[in-house]
């Protein structure tokens, strides 16, 4: 995943945490939030918080595996554009394949980006 597409400061995640919005389902949660100063054709950027109650190394740097590449494919597609997001592996991500993964982390994305537009409208 190139480096403009990551979240990579702690002050970042912290934005994402604090300002973001909350969603779920399944295997992974997720917080997005606008970025500020930016277009909102820019593509998304990505970080990921995966629990050591998961597993071991092995099993965490798999999920994130799969996560980034998830990511990756969505911004390939423009499927998520101007969003800072965090996604948050949950108990299932473990048992899960690649496609379920991806799916569910597709319909998050779509989840926070109509939610978060219809904040915009409402204020």
């Amino acid at each position: 995943m190139p480096a403009d597409q990551r979240l990579r400061r702690k002050s970042d995640f912290d934005a994402v945490f604090r300002e973001g919005e909350g969603v779920a389902s399944g295997p992974l949660a997720m917080r997005a939030r606008k970025r500020t100063g930016q277009t909102m054709k820019q593509p998304c950027r990505f970080g990921f918080a995966v629990s050591s109650r998961l597993g071991g190394a092995v099993q965490r740097n798999r999920i994130r595996r799969r996560l980034r590449d998830s990511a990756r494919q969505l911004n390939a597609e423009g499927d998520c554009e101007g969003l800072d997001v965090v996604v948050i592996a949950r108990h299932g991500a473990a048992k899960a394949d690649f496609k379920q993964l991806k799916g569910t982390l597709r319909g998050l994305v779509g989840r926070s980006m109509r939610q978060l537009n219809a904040d915009r409208g409402a204020s």
